[in-house]
């Protein structure tokens, strides 16, 4: 079924009230896909890491409870999403083991090398162009700092046809790898979801 655009724009964009329970069911939506994008991050307990898009910021609480002597860092250009991640990490937050930051995530307010790892799970679909993005990405990166992408392939039609091409901008899997080589990384591996009619795809690639 056809997404509408007005739904597709508040995806990308979550705002107002509409927004705010778009935000709580992609929270559902995509617990299980955020879940395998830590899993590829390889945690240590001190790891400082930032997640792109963070939106509801579930995967914030899940890090710090991996890392418990670091710091779980979100960015979203949402304020409706971010309001959401900070009730659901009030705790963290006050503990100073979770930030969440209002950005772009192609202007990043944090220093050079500021993290050991990063994720961006369904948000390259709205970079467009996307070397900015990952470029930026790599410059907040300690060297060899891993990132984590995880998205729908161009490859899967079926599903990707589904969704407006005026809001979102699906890549093939070798065009992803391109990007990364551009933008200052070495693929290390990717994984496909072991589900039929299911290509979801996550990439880990580490910073050169």
């Amino acid at each position: 079924m056809r997404r509408p655009e007005f739904i597709a724009h508040q995806g990308r964009h979550p705002h107002g009230i509409l927004g705010a329970i778009i935000a709580r069911v992609m929270a559902k939506e995509t617990a299980a896909d955020n879940k395998q994008a830590i899993a590829l991050l390889g945690l240590k307990e001190s790891d400082h890491v930032v997640d792109i898009g963070t939106g509801h910021g579930r995967s914030l609480g899940v890090i710090a409870g991996l890392a418990p002597a670091g710091l779980a860092v979100g960015v979203d250009n949402s304020e409706v999403a971010l309001n959401i991640a900070r009730q659901s990490n009030e705790r963290l937050i006050r503990a100073g083991r979770v930030r969440v930051e209002l950005a772009r995530s192609d202007a990043l307010p944090f220093p050079d090398a500021s993290f050991d790892k990063a994720m961006a799970v369904h948000t390259l679909y709205f970079w467009n162009p996307a070397e900015p993005h990952l470029a930026e990405i790599a410059r907040v990166l300690k060297p060899r700092g891993k990132l984590v992408l995880g998205f729908r392939p161009a490859e899967d039609a079926c599903v990707t046809r589904n969704f407006p091409a005026s809001v979102y901008t699906f890549r093939s899997t070798g065009a992803v790898e391109a990007l990364l080589a551009d933008t200052g990384f070495n693929v290390d591996r990717f994984k496909r979801r072991d589900v039929p009619g299911d290509s979801m795809v996550w990439i880990a690639a580490r910073k050169r």
